[in-house]
């Protein structure tokens, strides 16, 4: 068996501080080390701490492979990749958060911030199998006019996650919230185009009623927001994500639309500043 990471033997040492500095367990290290007494450690003698057959992890993309080190822990990493462990541990299914193997690969997703300039505030994350020619087609601009708004794009080097500016074009399409239905449908040419379940605000702060349009987009603006903002020309008040999906469906917000992460991230990508938002009762 290939060993990934050797430790040798202090003296003093016994079997469960070392299992502990590493963040394993004795019952992993005597499975790596079947000759090992552990009543009798061999003072300057490597034993294995991780097996080179923890490493294979395949990340997805738009994120990146981690080794865990000795001290590691769930927030530490969130802290230093700027992420949180939530978020860890959704990337990561497998992972036990209290037990993290040193050695073993997780993965973390890739952060990007949106261009230092980007006039229109009208962003878009750019997802598995986009092309410019494609974002170009959803929002009715020209490859030639996104990659003049984005100096040093590379069209052929697109990566999952990175934010592009888009620019100013009449929006292809109108969004429809009813906040009785919870529902949010998405027209395209007048065709429903997509719909959603949201959730909408409470009797004590309901959704204001009326015609907006979108006038601006944030993405990770995190906590009860989620993974992206759309704001409304109503102050105050704006389309978003949520660190509380179960309620989605219910009128739980202070006013503002409420969706899903993932359905959020979906519409934020078809949605340009300066599309038109209609709110019935």
């Amino acid at each position: 068996m290939a060993c990934a990471l050797y430790y040798t033997i202090q003296e003093g040492d016994i079997l469960s501080n070392i299992a502990n500095r590493f963040n394993t367990t004795v019952e992993n290290l005597l499975r790596l080390n079947e000759r090992l007494d552990p009543d009798n450690l061999p003072i300057g003698e490597d034993i294995c701490i991780v097996s080179k057959t923890v490493q294979p992890v395949s990340c997805p993309y738009g994120s990146l492979p981690y080794n865990i080190k000795p001290g590691d822990t769930l927030a530490s990493i969130a802290s230093e990749f700027d992420t949180t462990p939530d978020a860890l541990i959704l990337l990561n299914p497998d992972i036990d958060p209290y037990n993290l193997q040193v050695g073993s690969r997780i993965c973390i997703a890739q952060r990007f911030t949106p261009p230092p300039d980007c006039p229109t505030k009208n962003y878009y994350v750019i997802r598995r199998g986009d092309t410019l020619s494609a974002i170009a087609g959803i929002f009715g601009v020209t490859v030639r006019e996104i990659l003049r708004i984005n100096p040093g794009l590379n069209p052929n080097n697109l990566t999952i996650g990175q934010i592009i500016c888009i620019p100013a074009a009449p929006s292809p399409i109108e969004i429809i919230i009813n906040v009785a239905a919870k529902r949010l449908t998405v027209y395209r040419k007048g065709i429903i185009y997509r719909e959603y379940i949201v959730a909408t605000g409470r009797p004590e702060t309901p959704t204001p009623l009326g015609n907006f349009t979108v006038v601006n987009k944030e993405t990770d603006p995190g906590g009860p927001y989620g993974t992206r903002w759309m704001g409304l020309s109503k102050a105050g008040y704006g389309i978003h994500g949520t660190n509380n999906p179960a309620s989605i469906g219910t009128a739980a917000s202070n006013g503002c639309i409420r969706m899903y992460n993932e359905d959020v991230e979906a519409l934020f990508d078809i949605t340009p500043v300066g599309t038109p938002v209609r709110i019935l009762p």
